[in-house]
């Protein structure tokens, strides 16, 4: 199973990693909100699912992965409880939205197929 990460560059400046919820409903932060997605959904969805920031001057999809697939197991050493106050209930746990993060993250991210018989 996997998690779909939302790592647009306006999210940058959230405290927590911006995940989605089940069946493509909005984002959220704690984990236990956020939507498990299967490989073939991911597969399927492809483009939807992942994708490269886009390029003004080249006009395409060439930047930094923004949308990631990781998965479910993977992310389990990012995690942390979220500051009191800020996710209702203080439910947690989340993960610190950080450059650092962030990268180890895209490292971890889930290729499609057409990406890997392209390398």
């Amino acid at each position: 199973m996997y998690y779909v990460i939302d790592l647009r560059e306006k999210m940058n400046k959230n405290p927590y990693i911006t995940f989605w919820r089940p069946n493509d409903a909005g984002y959220c932060y704690p984990v236990p909100w956020a939507g498990e997605y299967t490989e073939a959904r991911i597969i399927e969805g492809g483009h939807y699912y992942t994708c490269r920031r886009f390029q003004e001057k080249t006009r395409d999809y060439t930047g930094i992965w923004e949308r990631i697939a990781v998965r479910t197991d993977l992310i389990k050493p990012f995690c942390i409880d979220p500051a009191y106050g800020l996710i209702d209930g203080n439910v947690g746990p989340v993960i610190a939205n950080t450059g650092k993060i962030r990268t180890a993250l895209r490292r971890l991210r889930f290729a499609l197929p057409e990406e890997s018989s392209a390398a």
